[in-house]
């Protein structure tokens, strides 16, 4: 089974640029993940009820443009398969034209509230009927190597306003800081890029960080940015890397 669902680009969510925030936009992709596991019976409410929740592992969002203010978008949203301890949902993102402006992959772990430890999704009995055989839209969320050196170090404290349902730092709140650390007028220039974010470690309330973050370019033209979020003991809690198009 496949799910679509219709999102307002509200005067929230957009930047300086009149456009969308990239957490903004990130957060409307884990929403339709959410609004459709919950039809399909398998959302938080339903895992919280045995103690369990899904938390994001990796990440991968191509856009050719981000949306306006006041534009409405859809985002198409399928299950494309199982393994025993992640499950992948592919994602299109439509404008009201109903032209393909981006896509997303992401890669989802099951954990036990109390031990915070990966569950076995075979847990999941009615799995089956949600899948979609399908290839993914792009290519899907790409391992972010260690960042050798960094040309930008600053130090954070993990406050109320970060933690989430689960009780960790929200998956979006990383990528807020590492946008936060990007050059002046940078991210105000994200319209067509590709973004990678891999989850590695839980960060809790209080935690003291380092978000590092090393320009580079390539040489067909695109720039970009790596980033690694370290634990005050300097390991590894999140690592991404976000590409501009020229």
């Amino acid at each position: 089974m496949a799910g679509s669902f219709r999102y307002r680009i509200e005067q929230r969510d957009i930047d300086a640029s009149q456009r969308v925030r990239l957490c903004a936009m990130g957060d409307m992709v884990l929403q339709a993940a959410g609004d459709d596991a919950d039809i399909l019976g398998f959302g938080v409410s339903d895992l919280n009820a045995g103690n369990a929740s899904w938390v994001l592992s990796r990440m991968a969002i191509e856009m050719r443009r981000l949306p306006q203010r006041h534009e409405e978008i859809d985002i198409y949203t399928l299950v494309s398969d199982y393994g025993r301890l992640f499950t992948t949902r592919n994602m299109t993102v439509s404008d009201g034209k109903s032209v393909e402006i981006g896509a997303a992959v992401t890669q989802w772990a099951m954990i036990d509230l109390a031990t915070r430890r990966p569950l076995d999704l075979s847990a999941l009995s009615n799995k089956g009927t949600s899948l979609v055989d399908r290839e993914p839209p792009v290519e899907r969320p790409r391992k972010v190597g260690a960042l050798a050196e960094c040309s930008s170090e600053r130090p954070y404290e993990v406050v109320y306003s970060d933690i989430d349902f689960n009780g960790h730092v929200n998956s979006m709140k990383y990528l807020e800081w590492m946008v936060d650390s990007l050059p002046t007028g940078v991210a105000a220039r994200l319209g067509s890029f590709r973004l990678d974010i891999n989850y590695i470690h839980e960060a809790r309330l209080g935690d003291r960080l380092t978000i590092c973050s090393a320009g580079f370019g390539s040489g067909d033209g695109k720039e970009g940015w790596r980033f690694e979020i370290r634990a005050a003991d300097s390991t590894p809690i999140c690592r991404a890397e976000i590409t501009i198009a020229p």
